[in-house]
Parts: C-alpha cells; sequence; structure tokens
C-alpha cells in the first residue's frame, strides 16, 4: 500500500485481503481520496473503487506442454515428437521459470478508476517480485520503470475523460 500511495492519491485495501489465493480471489476493493483530483465533483470525497483478482499456481514447462499441438495417430505410430512451442521470448522464459503464481488482474471499463488500481497494483507486484507483468495480447512488459510506465498510462487515460464521462463510486462502507 505504501508504494500505491506514492501515486497522487492515499489509498487502502480492503481489510481483510490477506494474498490468500483460496479466501481473496474476485473482486478487490479499495477506499481513496485522490489529492489533487482534475475534477471538483472529486475534491474532498473518499471513493471506492477495485478489480477483479484471481491467483493461481504456474509452471512453465507444464504450461509449455499444454501448448504442444496434439500428434495424429499416424504420427505417434511413426514416433515423431511434438515440435517445441514458445510461450514467450527466451528473455522472458528465462524469467518466467522462477515464477510459481500467476496472479490475473481484471478491470472492467464502467469504473473510471478501475484501470489505476489494475495497472498500478499488477505494476508494483510485478516491481516487489521481480516477476513478469503481461496482457492477454501477449504484450510483455519490462520491468525497468514499469511502476512509472504504469502510472504515466494512467494519467493518460485520465486526462482522456471529461467531468461527464466519471463513473465513480463514493466510499460508503466495506
Amino acid at each position: 500500500m505504501k508504494r500505491l500511495n506514492d501515486f497522487d492519491m492515499v489509498a487502502s485495501v480492503h481489510p481483510d485481503f490477506r494474498f490468500d489465493a483460496d479466501e481473496d480471489s474476485g473482486f478487490l476493493p479499495f477506499k481513496f481520496r485522490l489529492k489533487n483530483p482534475a475534477f471538483n465533483c472529486l475534491k474532498d470525497k473518499d471513493l471506492k473503487s477495485g478489480f477483479e483478482f484471481y491467483m493461481e499456481e504456474f509452471d512453465l514447462q507444464t504450461t509449455k506442454e499444454n501448448l504442444k499441438p496434439k500428434l495424429s495417430f499416424l504420427n505417434k505410430l511413426l514416433s515423431k515428437k511434438q515440435p517445441e512451442v514458445p510461450f514467450a521470448t527466451p528473455e522472458i522464459e528465462a524469467r518466467l521459470k522462477e515464477c510459481k503464481i500467476v496472479v490475473s488482474f481484471v478491470w472492467h471499463a464502467s469504473d473510471s478508476f478501475e484501470l489505476r488500481f489494475a495497472s498500478l497494483t499488477s505494476a508494483i507486484l510485478t516491481e516487489l517480485t521481480n516477476g513478469v507483468c503481461a496482457y492477454e495480447d501477449e504484450t510483455w512488459y519490462e520491468n525497468k520503470n514499469i511502476v512509472d510506465k504504469a502510472f504515466q498510462e494512467v494519467i493518460e487515460y485520465e486526462h482522456t475523460l471529461t467531468e461527464a464521462d466519471l463513473d465513480f463510486m463514493e466510499f460508503d462502507e466495506w
């Protein structure tokens, strides 16, 4: 949370969150207040946002095995080997070999601040664990300055919004 609060807000995660895969999957809410909001309607307001959060075990070798195409009956008879299928670039795969958990962040455009929390939280987690951050379209991010880059993307997105575009929830209770 300390690192998340470096980015123009004071935020806290739901008090019951423990980073436990069995207990914490699903919507992960945050209470926050922007320090310098661009719109008057956000000034001095406690807000609530979040994203869908899922954790599962990961093994690169198993994942790569599952990507291999199934051999036809004839190819099995001929003892053909399945071709090696890359999961990512060799550099990314070298880092993924050390990874044991996949954490997925899912957000929706209906809440103007879900992108802020999903992007920053995923980047901070990547930074803290020296993990790997990627999007489903196979965009792989470099860890160098990942949090600053994520914040820049968030700011660029938020600057495209008008006050009429804003969709947010005021915090009432956990």
